[in-house]
């Protein structure tokens, strides 16, 4: 079962609302939500309407303030004006492209591989670190520090594993969020 977001949280989710449209209109695009392959689809209380839609290799997530129409129906996109504003339009992007069979191309919210490697030596050194390691253990597992404990002092590992630590505990206590609006950064940390 796929994961809700509410869109206050993650850019990735889409507000969308039916709308009135000249059907004569050549740039009129009516769909049936509910006729979407793979949809999962929820109704809230209060009648909102969650759904995750998977096309190929991407997932989309949009919501509704009320269930969809019945049949085909036009709808516009609402984007509030904020610092989020990029990641929210290259989502509508990505929708769209994906409901008129074009290639939805790379995603700037993608991490790149140093980034991600980062991030998992953060979460193993957090981690260690819980578990009652020392810093010299973790950065000979870790980092592969393998001298003498008088080395130890003036090795540039021994700041780094630190840091490690202090990283993965921020992201362990909320900072987790920050990963949600990439590359993006709302906080001051």
């Amino acid at each position: 079962m796929p994961v809700f977001w509410i869109p206050e949280l993650s850019p990735d989710v889409i507000e969308l609302r039916a709308a009135l449209a000249d059907a004569d209109d050549p740039a009129v695009m009516p769909i049936n939500l509910e006729e979407l392959s793979d949809l999962v689809a929820r109704l809230d209380d209060g009648d909102t309407w969650h759904a995750f839609w998977r096309s190929g290799a991407s997932a989309h997530q949009f919501w509704l303030p009320t269930p969809p129409a019945d049949g085909r129906a036009t709808y516009v996109v609402i984007l509030p004006l904020d610092k989020l504003l990029a990641l929210r339009a290259e989502a509508v992007l990505r929708l769209w492209r994906a409901l008129v069979g074009r290639s939805e191309g790379r995603r700037v919210h993608d991490f790149p591989q140093q980034t991600r490697d980062r991030h998992i030596l953060m979460l193993r050194a957090f981690d260690g670190r819980a578990a009652g390691a020392s810093y010299r253990k973790l950065a000979e597992v870790l980092l592969g520090f393998e001298r003498r404990k008088a080395d130890w002092e003036n090795d540039p590992r021994k700041n780094q594993v630190r840091r490690l630590v202090a990283d993965g505990r921020h992201y362990v206590r909320g900072g987790y969020r920050d990963l949600l609006r990439y590359p993006i950064r709302l906080s001051d940390r």
